[in-house]
């Protein structure tokens, strides 16, 4: 989770915006995540590779323009690498934003490491067609032809402890004489600066990562509720007349048996979340991904208290979150912030069996919600949707 900051390229009072997001690392045999890039390794040799991506794009504009205007976008595509040196890497991209506004890009770069330090500076050249152009810097209000940039960036981390890291970055770029000469542009120069902190857990080249945590399965049901969260944890959770019901199913891919060298196991969670029909809302269909940690208390029977953070999107929006933005006077955003409390029990503990020692019934709270308006991804709005849930858990050796 950090704090990014960017440029606004266009003739505004404003010259800065920032966002609050998260930012996910995860690298797997086949699966992949680096930021506000993901992807999966289609090809992979020596020395090179192919995979196909998908990355989060920020549309840099005033907060106050940033619920009706929502320009940031979700690039997807293939990108090729080579390996150079001992630490160097160029890479080779083409990407559509997803609605047929293509750019390709080029980038070389290289990882300069230290005990605690590693750093990574880069250069790089994007290409990008006429229609890209007058989206993204005509807004689509006149016509900007085809045009090339160039930038250069460096980013990095350093631990601070354990598995804490701070990390960060900065990148500027001369924009192409096109996007210079759109009427709606002012500066020639874009940057954008990232400064956050993250977790992170390395397993040495050639070393087998052994954990004690399990991948688990987890399958829900929640009913969802106009309180707060704030009002949830604090046991007042209201019930409306109207049915408003969720079934959610989660997997938990465990990352670390520890977290600051405490045993808390920590899990790289997706779900996916049906919301019914009723009388109030269509149904809808949410994906998730976050990260989620656990802490077992000490007790005669396991009692685990749980806490997650990630990223929600849904395909239609909810009857709550839709309520409480017309309440508002804003547009609802499909993508939120997302976060899951919750406790379970370990039934193993309760019927003395250990043929149920992997098996957890839990209670949580699914919550959905813009970081108090600090993020364009979010559509700066403030509130969401939160829905009460109990579950049963059990990893794969149940």
């Amino acid at each position: 989770m950090g704090l990014r900051m960017g440029s606004i390229p266009f003739a505004t009072k404003d010259d800065v915006v920032s966002d609050i997001f998260p930012n996910f690392f995860y690298e797997g045999e086949r699966f992949f995540l680096r930021g506000l890039e993901g992807g999966i390794k289609l090809w992979e040799g020596d020395r090179s590779g192919l995979d196909m991506i998908g990355r989060y794009r920020f549309f840099d504009i005033p907060k106050d323009f940033q619920n009706e205007i929502r320009g940031d976008a979700f690039d997807m595509g293939l990108q090729a690498y080579w390996l150079w040196g001992e630490s160097g890497r160029f890479e080779v991209e083409l990407l559509d934003d997803m609605r047929g506004n293509l750019h390709a890009a080029a980038r070389v770069k290289a990882d300069l490491e230290g005990e605690k330090w590693l750093i990574t500076p880069e250069l790089g050249v994007r290409l990008k067609t006429s229609d890209f152009n007058t989206r993204y810097y005509g807004l689509e209000s006149f016509d900007v032809d085809a045009g090339a940039e160039i930038w250069a960036g460096v980013s990095g981390r350093y631990q601070v402890r354990g598995n804490l890291h701070l990390q960060g970055g900065v990148k500027a770029g001369l924009l192409d004489r096109a996007a210079r000469d759109s009427p709606v542009v002012e500066d020639d120069i874009s940057w954008e600066a990232y400064l956050g902190f993250g977790f992170h857990d390395f397993t040495e080249e050639g070393e087998i990562r052994k954990l004690n945590a399990n991948p688990y399965w987890r399958i829900s049901q929640g009913w969802g509720t106009s309180s707060s969260l704030a009002d949830i944890l604090n046991g007042n959770v209201e019930r409306e007349n109207v049915d408003v019901d969720m079934t959610s199913v989660f997997y938990g891919h465990p990352l670390s048996d520890t977290l600051f060298n405490l045993p808390f196991e920590i899990y790289l969670t997706p779900g996916v979340v049906y919301h019914h029909h009723s009388s109030v809302q269509s149904a809808a269909v949410e994906v998730v991904l976050g990260v989620k940690l656990y802490y077992t208390l000490p007790l005669p029977w396991r009692v685990r208290i749980g806490a997650a953070e990630g990223i929600s999107y849904t395909d239609s929006v909810t009857y709550y979150e839709k309520e409480s933005m017309v309440e508002k006077g804003v547009n609802p955003s499909r993508l939120l912030n997302y976060l899951d409390i919750s406790v379970d029990l370990n039934l193993g503990d309760v019927i003395n069996s250990e043929t149920f020692d992997d098996l957890w019934l839990g209670y949580g709270i699914h919550h959905r919600s813009g970081i108090f308006g600090n993020s364009s991804a979010f559509g700066r709005i403030s509130g969401g949707s939160n829905f009460p849930s109990v579950y049963l858990q059990w990893s794969h050796g149940f």
